[in-house]
């Protein structure tokens, strides 16, 4: 996470990162907004407003339980709940658990962002302490991206497959990563061989995997078009992801390089020209959420360009004859199962530039689902947006 004022809150307390399970309606998946509503700024006006962008969780931390609780009310009212920290469920983790539990609006415990190896190790302890009382609620970790050999030497550990074993020997029930792919200078090469790898763990484990958004332009990150949101969004849910996170909701002050400005509402919580943008990846997500929450992916897979630590799609899904797509990047293919229903999802590796598809099928069985969940018959060919997604049911 690139923000400083949130890295010298979490490092400057010794908090503990566990996990447990989250309560939201049922096949609802978590939008969280990584720096939500501030806890000064904790307002039915701003909370309606939080709740219109199509959010459901706010992530903050608060400056004792009393102000966590009248956010927990004020985010029920609007359909949204509260991933939150408070001094209270750090000193005295059992009392604040006893109260939070029956809170409607509390969705989880916030306890550490990107912490290094050595930071969770000893975190179980506590963990038992929180769970004891409360094990209804999310235990929150967030932990970090792999870039390259300088991350190795920060993380202390030899390799990053090693530096998630050790954060999921600890009872946190789901893994938690940020990787912003999108910079000035175009796109990461290395995100996709993350989300192999944290999908390699998610599996491994059994505990399914957080993805992230970026939506607040700072230091090497430009401002986000719908593009960028899709590709970050639909890619995360194309290898598995249970959760979208955006960092942030709420812009924070700018602090030296991070020059933050344009996130979704600015430092007062007015709407800035990002907020309308990240509305609608939102509302998107919201509906074809209902298929991939949930689901099982079976394989993941790349046409065109193939990123370092991914393969190339060598077969084409059943009840497809073949797949092609001319794009300057490729696309995502992406199989699951939902409800009894298999389906391949087609993501668009390209966030500036349509993609041509041409689709072959063997049957009348597939059909074309649309972003609103409808079936269609499946054409011979498509043109998939920047960043977008096609999702045909295969049976």
């Amino acid at each position: 996470m690139s923000a400083a004022w949130f890295h010298k809150v979490f490092l400057s307390l010794v908090f503990l990162c566990v996990g447990a399970s989250y309560v939201l309606a049922e096949e609802e998946m978590p939008i969280i907004a990584y720096m939500g509503v501030p806890y000064d700024k904790t307002t039915e006006e701003n909370f309606k407003r939080f709740s219109e962008c199509g959010f459901n969780v706010s992530l903050y931390i608060y400056p004792n339980i009393s102000q966590m609780i009248k956010a927990c009310d004020i985010a029920h009212k609007y359909g949204a709940k509260i991933l939150g920290h408070c001094e209270d469920t750090h000193t005295h983790p059992k009392n604040a658990a006893a109260i939070l539990k029956n809170v409607p609006g509390f969705f989880g415990y916030v306890l550490q962002d990107e912490p290094t190896a050595d930071e969770i190790a000893p975190l179980q302890k506590e963990m038992a302490q929180l769970e004891k009382t409360d094990d209804r609620h999310c235990f929150y970790i967030n932990l970090h991206p792999y870039y390259d050999a300088g991350t190795l030497r920060h993380l202390k550990t030899r390799t990053y497959e090693e530096y998630l074993d050790i954060a999921s020997s600890t009872s946190c029930r789901q893994i938690s990563f940020d990787y912003y792919p999108v910079t000035k200078d175009g796109l990461r090469d290395g995100w996709y061989h993350n989300l192999e790898t944290i999908r390699r763990q998610s599996l491994k484990t059994g505990k399914p995997f957080w993805g992230f958004v970026l939506s607040v332009p700072h230091y090497v990150y430009p401002q986000p078009t719908m593009g960028s949101l899709r590709l970050q969004v639909y890619s995360n849910l194309a290898y598995g992801a249970q959760a979208i996170q955006y960092f942030t909701y709420w812009t924070p002050e700018p602090e030296g390089v991070y020059d933050y400005h344009d996130g979704p509402v600015d430092a007062n919580g007015q709407k800035t020209k990002t907020y309308g943008l990240v509305q609608q990846m939102n509302r998107e997500l919201r509906q074809v959420s209902k298929l991939f929450f949930g689901a099982k992916v079976t394989s993941v897979c790349h046409i065109g360009k193939i990123a370092n630590g991914t393969k190339k799609l060598s077969t084409a899904p059943v009840n497809l004859r073949s797949l092609k797509v001319v794009s300057r990047r490729g696309a995502v293919i992406s199989t699951f199962e939902k409800s009894g229903h298999r389906y391949v999802g087609i993501v668009n590796k390209d966030y500036q530039h349509d993609m041509q598809l041409q689709v072959k099928v063997k049957n009348d069985i597939p059909r074309r689902m649309t972003k609103s969940l409808q079936e269609e018959r499946v054409k011979p060919s498509y043109t998939i947006g920047a960043g977008d997604i096609l999702i045909i049911r295969l049976t």
